[in-house]
């Protein structure tokens, strides 16, 4: 064959390969109607929707959606399941002794099991869990969950995901959510199962509105998360909410995770009492 056709032959088929292996994925920008939510608190961010039985994703500040965050207390999910499959931790009522160092939240200030750790994201519990699983151990696990860019050595073993270089984006939250609540994640079904009881935060005989937040300070900015799934009416929604704002809107900001998220669930005729 000629070497001209030769070439052009080659460009069209490989054209045609990447045209046959594309997958176009099923989201949709949100409309405007979430911007409220977010100016109510006084706030700025993103969220991101997912509708499981309609494989459908909803969309607000696609940008930031790709930004990368400290992780801050959402990282206890997994820090919670690789504490179980490592066998650091050995069930939900474990418990660890607080080391007596009074801090500025209260109840922070007492023995923790895991369960109440999570409940009250006891983050000196989870810095000995840390400590105790060690950074060769988790960073192997975070790696095969696909967990964002995690600064993981010996130095910042019980703080990575609270200060430093550490990064995940919205969108990586999500597809972590996604495999967690599809049990695809490198851990015993046991295990995860037992964690998702833990990050309920309320329920009713109808639904069952699950997460987890997270809350630190970066760049100056104060920068939030709520991120997990709601149960109702044979279909789940998993959510990724992320905001920001300045240090002197704290109050409102710290409502605004959760305030916010339900706020969006409630517009859609969701999670009536």
């Amino acid at each position: 064959m000629h070497t001209k056709f030769l070439t052009i032959w080659i460009v069209l088929a490989v054209f045609a390969g990447m045209a046959s292996c594309t997958i176009q994925p099923a989201k949709k920008e949100v409309p405007p109607n979430f911007q409220p939510f977010f100016e109510e608190y006084g706030v700025q961010g993103c969220f991101l929707l997912y509708d499981l039985k309609n494989d459908l994703y909803q969309i607000y500040n696609s940008h930031r959606c790709e930004e990368g965050f400290l992780p801050a207390s959402t990282f206890k999910i997994i820090n919670a399941l690789i504490a179980l499959e490592s066998g650091v931790v050995t069930g939900d009522s474990m418990v660890i002794p607080w080391d007596g160092v009074v801090r500025t939240v209260e109840e922070w200030n007492r023995d923790h099991t895991l369960a109440s750790a999570i409940q009250y994201s006891a983050v000196p519990y989870f810095q000995e869990v840390a400590r105790q699983i060690g950074p060769e151990r988790m960073k192997e696990y975070i790696d095969d969950s696909d967990f964002g860019r995690m600064d993981i050595t010996k130095e910042t073993i019980d703080r990575f995901w609270l200060w430093g270089t550490s990064r995940i984006t919205p969108w990586e939250q999500m597809n972590f959510i996604i495999h967690f609540f599809n049990n695809q994640l490198p851990f015993s079904t046991e295990n995860i199962d037992l964690v998702k009881k833990m990050i309920i935060l309320k329920q009713t005989d109808k639904w069952i509105f699950s997460g987890k937040s997270g809350m630190t300070v970066q760049n100056g900015k104060n920068i939030g998360w709520l991120v997990g799934y709601h149960k109702e009416n044979g279909n789940a929604w998993l959510y990724v909410c992320n905001v920001e704002s300045g240090q002197d809107n704290s109050a409102k900001f710290r409502e605004s995770r959760r305030g916010i998220t339900e706020k969006v669930f409630k517009s859609m005729g969701l999670m009536e009492e």
